[in-house]
Parts: C-alpha cells; sequence; structure tokens
C-alpha cells in the first residue's frame, strides 16, 4: 500500500521534493525543542531508508495538496532503545497547520495502518514538555507507561504506550 486517505488527508511515501519542506519543519523552534535529537539533513533519507528496509514507515502528510509533515511508525534510533522494541507512532506537522486536529487525523489512520500490519504493540516517545503531543497521544488512546533517559539530549522523556485492542467476537 503506497497511500492512506483520511477526510482531509492524505498520507503517502516520501517524495524527493518532501526534503526540503521537512528541514525546514524541523528547524521550526517550535518543532526543535520537542525532537529526540538535534535536527540535521538525514532525517530525510532515514525517513525514506525505513520504508526501504522494513516495508513500512512514517507516512509524508498532505494537506490541501501540500505537503505539511508525517505521522507513521518506525523503529526507534538505538539511542532510544530503553524505549523498548516495539515500533513508534509519531507525528510531526508545520505549525502553520496546528490547531487544525490534523495531527491527530492523520495519527489515526497511522495507528490503524499499523494495527492493520500485524503490530501488537506501539510506542510514542514524547518530551515531557510537549503538551500538544501528549494530547494527540491521549486521543488515540496511549497511556504514559514510564520514563526513560534521552542520551542524545540528556533529558528525561515519556514513554506512552498502546496494545492493540482485542476485538470481540
Amino acid at each position: 500500500m503506497d497511500e492512506l486517505r483520511t477526510e482531509r488527508l492524505l498520507l503517502r511515501r516520501w517524495r524527493p521534493d518532501d526534503e526540503p519542506v521537512i528541514a525546514l519543519i524541523n528547524r521550526h523552534p517550535d518543532v526543535g525543542r520537542h525532537l529526540n535529537r538535534p535536527p540535521d539533513d538525514t532525517f530525510f533519507g532515514l525517513m525514506v531508508d525505513h520504508w526501504e528496509t522494513h516495508g513500512f514507515g512514517a507516512w509524508a502528510v498532505e494537506y490541501e495538496g501540500r505537503f505539511v509533515g508525517f505521522a507513521g511508525l518506525a523503529y526507534l534510533p538505538p539511542f532510544l532503545a530503553a524505549a523498548g522494541p516495539a515500533p513508534e507512532l509519531g507525528w510531526r506537522l508545520d505549525p502553520e497547520v496546528w490547531g487544525l486536529g490534523l495531527a491527530t487525523e492523520a495519527a489515526v489512520a497511522a495507528r490503524d495502518d499499523a494495527f492493520r500490519r500485524g503490530h501488537a504493540e506501539i510506542v510514542s516517545v514524547i518530551h515531557p514538555e510537549n503538551t500538544r503531543s501528549q494530547r494527540v497521544a491521549v486521543k488515540l488512546g496511549f497511556r504514559l507507561s514510564r520514563q526513560i533517559v534521552n542520551p542524545r539530549l540528556d533529558i528525561p522523556v515519556d514513554v506512552w504506550v498502546l496494545e492493540q485492542p482485542l476485538l470481540s467476537s
């Protein structure tokens, strides 16, 4: 599957023209202060490589025909191994579209896709001061599980957990 659609969004595979836009989003001060690593120019390549290696990954998100960020699943980098082996559901959008409910809409689609792919548990590593992402996590059904130290930033970060709901017969 190469794309997902919601009422307002297209979640799709990454394209080369997304690279400069995600670099700008990552460098925005309101975004960068909550990242799990300092922004650098490797992010786009990591997203594309994850898809090629694992057959899934974070989806590029389009709103009104324009790339605005990402939402989706990826295995955590080794420096966050203390969060556990489950893949992480992450989301990051351009601050220009914050407050429209797009992060939740995109993350719900990505969460449901993750469970359809057979992942029984997913995590989300969230900076403890990132109240916006915490609200999205709660709306998706995550629960705060524990804190770990992010050695790249030398700060504690929260690990939120969500297990696939059991379907009743």
